[in-house]
This record gives structure tokens, sequence and C-alpha cells, in this order.
């Protein structure tokens, strides 16, 4: 029986050269498949807390994270706070009714009280509607013949009639209103109409009133767009939206440009530049534009007097770098720290200088908070410059790099107290959007959204300038809609 075959020293020198290619291309599987493993847990623990993901995407398991941590007590007492404006009921003076209220009999012998005069010595008001019925008005145009000529002249029927019978402006417009600002359905709003108004009108009444309210406004998108192109600081941003196709629903966009008490809305099937420059906002807009990262924005920097980047989203974000790992989450907390801190110590600094009534920041002040965020941001781009990343740059590293060749960007609030430090007044309005989407699901095309965004921008506007919504709605569909002030 024969023994082993013995090797050569050449075929064990090529058997261990092939074991170590072996290992070696085992230990790339394993670091390439750790560097995803990072990647996939990053982005499973993505919520609004540490990213710029919307409230309404977190699921039970964020809600759970922000739920275990410590709640910090506010300094500021519960309530209102002092300088608010209060909207509880209020006592008047000329109520429309009074009514007395006499006891019918004595409360010790019993004796009737009924016809005797007494002393008021309590008061309560109570704010009520009247019971709501549709009130039938018939008008009568009359053909008078002239004494003089004997011609005849008919009056002229007013303009707001329409047919032998039709629904009056006020009936239009709080249909108008349920229909478009009401976040219902046709079917729904026009179920309301007859429930709560005594006004059964139909789901084509409905709808072709808000066809018409939309059609009324072009002047005044006109117009308002440019006030927002005249306004100092513009804020604009943009969030996803659905609208239903043939196979399945698909991504459109809503944006939102807003200046002091002027809004607007607009929607696009896109995300890029063809719809911001179809807008007709951005371009030729020549103040500061409050916006957040977003790189389709960038192509209209070299115009503007300055670009503000949300110190918000800048915070999520390295809130979220923070968080990334493990096992390197000490190393990048160690620079992500310091710069929120020099972030919101900044943004400290500006509010008690302006409450003090001074216009900058003390400079020696502002140079040592900027070098607290220098020397922090440059730590970040060492600490992460060779770390493996499964696709490009380690993500720390491209924050750090973006907040180092930004920085004039991101401290503009601190030089110029007219630019706020969030771009919280374009974001706020967009809650319309996710409460829509939460409750009709999509839109029905982007030509509807893009209706309804209009809608909402002269709505939105003229409430902010004191406009009821009914009077505004009366006005649009009268085809003389309110308009805005031309001096943002």
């Amino acid at each position: 029986m024969s023994g082993p075959q013995e090797l050569s020293r050449e075929e064990l020198l090529a058997a261990v050269d092939e074991l170590r290619a072996a290992v070696a291309e085992r230990d790339a599987v394993i670091a390439a498949l750790l560097a995803e493993v990072e990647q996939l847990k990053r982005r499973a623990g993505m919520d609004s807390s540490n990213s710029s993901m919307p409230p309404g995407s977190d699921g039970p398991a964020s809600r759970a994270k922000r739920a275990k941590k410590p709640k910090k007590r506010s300094p500021r007492p519960r309530g209102g706070q002092a300088g608010h404006e209060g909207h509880a009921l209020a006592w008047r003076s000329d109520p429309d009714q009074i009514t007395i209220i006499v006891p019918d009999a004595c409360a010790g012998c019993g004796s009737t009280l009924a016809d005797l005069a007494g002393k008021v010595v309590a008061r309560v008001q109570m704010f009520d509607t009247p019971p709501v019925k549709l009130q039938v008005t018939e008008y009568r145009m009359v053909k008078v013949t002239c004494p003089a000529c004997r011609a005849t002249t008919r009056a002229a029927t007013p303009a707001h009639l329409a047919g032998p019978c039709c629904y009056g402006p006020n009936v239009r417009a709080a249909t108008a209103l349920l229909a478009c600002a009401g976040h219902m359905s046709i079917e729904r709003a026009t179920d309301l109409m007859g429930v709560l108004l005594d006004a059964p009108v139909s789901t084509g009444f409905t709808g072709g009133l808000v066809k018409r309210v939309a059609g009324h406004l072009t002047d005044f998108e006109t117009a308002l767009k440019k006030a927002l192109r005249a306004a100092p600081v513009l804020h604009h941003d943009e969030t996803p939206a659905r609208v239903a196709a043939d196979d399945a629903d698909r991504l459109l966009y809503v944006y939102t440009a807003r200046a002091g008490r002027l809004v607007w809305f607009g929607a696009a099937a896109g995300r890029g530049h063809d719809a911001l420059d179809g807008f007709g906002i951005l371009p030729g807009y020549r103040g500061t534009l409050v916006r957040d990262d977003y790189a389709g924005y960038a192509k209209y920097d070299k115009d503007l007097a300055g670009v503000q980047l949300c110190c918000a989203h800048l915070l999520r974000s390295l809130r979220g770098i923070g968080e990334l790992d493990a096992e390197g989450s000490r190393v990048q907390r160690c620079w992500t720290e310091p710069v929120m801190s020099a972030l919101t110590d900044a943004k400290a600094a500006v509010a008690k200088a302006r409450a003090e009534g001074a216009t900058a920041v003390e400079a020696e002040a502002l140079d040592r908070l900027r070098t607290r965020y220098d020397e922090a941001v440059a730590w970040g781009i060492a600490t992460n410059a060779h770390r493996d990343w499964p696709t490009g740059r380690h993500p720390g590293y491209t924050l750090a790099r973006r907040l180092q060749t930004r920085a004039a960007q991101v401290w503009r609030f601190t030089v110029d107290f007219a630019v706020p430090f969030t771009n919280n007044p374009a974001e706020q309005p967009q809650r319309m959007v996710k409460l829509q989407m939460k409750i009709g699901g999509c839109w029905r095309s982007v030509r509807t959204a893009a209706r309804d965004c209009l809608i909402r921008s002269y709505l939105g506007t003229a409430r902010n300038h004191g406009i009821h919504p009914l009077d505004a709605l009366r006005d649009a569909l009268a085809g003389n809609p309110w308009m805005p002030p031309q001096n943002a």
C-alpha cells in the first residue's frame, strides 16, 4: 500500500499562495458585508429626529425610541406665554338677545314668584348659531311701459342669477371652502353641505365650483409670484406626494415658497430644474434664499444676495451621523456634538442680541463660536476620510466636507438678523400635503394637484392678510379675486 504523495517545495508554495488569496478574498467579502450591514443599520435607524424624513414616516420603533428618552423640562411655564393673544370667548356688552329667568316659587314657603320683579344677581352668555335653514329668494323682473314714448323696458336679470333656479354666493362659497380646504372628497363635501347647511348640492356642482375658482386665479398667481420675487428673504422647500396612475401610484412633488404673509404652493411631476424654472419664482430672484441643501437649488446661488441653509436639517443630519454605529458612535460624536453645540449657541446669541436691540452679535463671541465649529468640522473630516463605506465616501466625511465648504451659508443668520435659523416658514405649510395624503391617499393627477395648490395659495395668503376665506371665495367666484400687495 503506497503512502501519501509528497509535494515539492514549489507545489507547497503555490498552495500557500492559493490559500492566502482565498483568505484575502474572504476578508474582502467580509469587509464589504460589514460595511453594507453598517449602511443598512444606518438606513433602518433613520427617522425624523436624525434625518430630513418627515415625522409622518416614523414607524413604531422610532416612536418607542423617542418615548424612552427623558424629556427635557422647558424653563417656560405651562399654558399661554406673556403677550400671547388668547382666543377664548369674551364677554359682550351688547348681546343680540336677553332672556330674563325668574324663579317660579319661593324656596321658603313655596309661594309663586313668577310675576314679581327682582334683582339680577348673575349673568351667563351663551354663544350659538341659529338653526340653519335654506332661504329661497325669488327675483321677479318687471317690464314697464314708458308713458312718454310707450316703449316697454324689462329689468335686467342680475349677473349672479343663472337659470330658473340657482344657489346663491354664500352657498357657492361654503361649498367651495369645504371642497378646497376641508381635506375631503367632493362627495363628502357635498354631503356635509346638505347635513350642516340644508343645501343639498350635487357632486357635479361641487366639482364645477373648484374648477371655477381655480380658473379665476390666473392673475392672482401672477401677482403672488411677482411679490415673492421682490421679497428680501424667501423660503423654499419641496415634499413628495402621491398621484394615482393606471398601473401603480407614483410620486409628484409639492413645492412651497413663502415670504412673510405670502405663501405659494405648486405641484410638478418631478423634482428638478425643469420644475423650479417652470414655476417662475427662483429664476430672477435676487434676495436671500432660505433652503435645504438639495442640489437643485445650487444653480440659482450665483444670482442671489445670499443663501441660508436650514440649520434644523443640519442638526438632524449631525444627530444621525452621531448615532451611526455602536463602535464608531463615540468617534462620531466627538465632532458632531461640538458642531451642534456651536450652532445652537449661535442661535441663542442671535436671539439675545435681537432682544437687547442690537443689530449684530458681539464680534469676539461670534469668532469663538465659529472657531469651535471650524475645529470640530475639521476633526470630522480627518476621522472619516479613510473609513470604508459600500458606496463612495463615508457619510460622516461627506457631511463634514459639506459643513466646511458651505460654512458661509450655514452661518449667514449670525450676520443678517433678517435671516432665520431654520426653513420652518416653508416647511410648516407642507403639513397640508401630509394631511391630504393621510386622508385622500393621493391626487388623481398632477393637473388636479396643481389646481388644488393654486387654490391653497389663494386661501392661505388671503387669510394671512386678514381676509375671511368665505369672502375670498365669493370674490373669486364673482371673477374679482383678492390680490396680494406688491410691497412684500
